[in-house]
């Protein structure tokens, strides 16, 4: 599987869903519709893409975005709904934690404020790392971990280890100074400017 046919498949899927367990049925039904190579394929790219968001900056983005409510565990389903927002989300937020302040759907959810979010507002995309699994399951019969092994790829499973130097989550400081545009939006900084 390439990386145009993996966006084209995350691209589609958004599109012709309405939430994300339609989304990852969606995408488990198509991806069982694949040669078994090209469902290790997608989850090869898959942990690839979440790799390149998987960094201490990142956290720490997700952290000042969830209003401090960003566990390791929540941050690696983070990392799965921004792989979820796209190609070219993923590579501007990638390349600069702090690029988060421009997503769109990032400027909604600081508008209402953490306290507010249904449960289903969440910049989490839980379960993605279970459509390889299960299209493959329901394409062979067999579990996808066998297969992946033998390419000698190990599923990512959760975030860490971080990549990147390490501080305080909780510092406002380090806050302002390392994200001011996330910061600036989840404080409401500019409104009292």
């Amino acid at each position: 599987m390439d990386l145009d046919v993996f966006w084209g498949l995350l691209d589609q899927s958004a599109s012709v869903t309405s939430d994300q367990c339609e989304r990852r049925e969606w995408l488990a039904s198509r991806l069982a519709l694949l040669p078994p190579g090209d469902i290790c394929g997608f989850e090869t790219l898959l942990s690839a893409s979440r790799g390149r968001v998987n960094t201490f900056s990142h956290w720490h983005a997700a952290y000042v975005l969830c209003d401090g409510l960003c566990s390791a565990e929540r941050f690696f389903a983070f990392q799965s709904w921004l792989v979820g927002l796209g190609r070219s989300v993923l590579a501007s937020v990638a390349a600069c934690p702090d690029a988060l302040a421009e997503v769109p759907a990032v400027r909604t959810l600081l508008a209402v404020g953490a306290q507010s979010w249904p449960d289903a507002a969440w910049p989490v995309w839980e379960g993605l790392d279970r459509v390889p699994h299960d299209a493959f399951f329901t394409a062979t019969g067999q579990s996808l971990r066998g297969a992946l092994a033998a390419l000698g790829h190990v599923p990512v499973t959760d975030a860490g280890p971080f990549t990147g130097p390490v501080w305080d989550l909780d510092s406002p400081l380090e806050a302002a100074v390392r994200l001011p545009r996330l910061w600036e939006l989840a404080t409401g900084l500019s409104e009292a400017a």
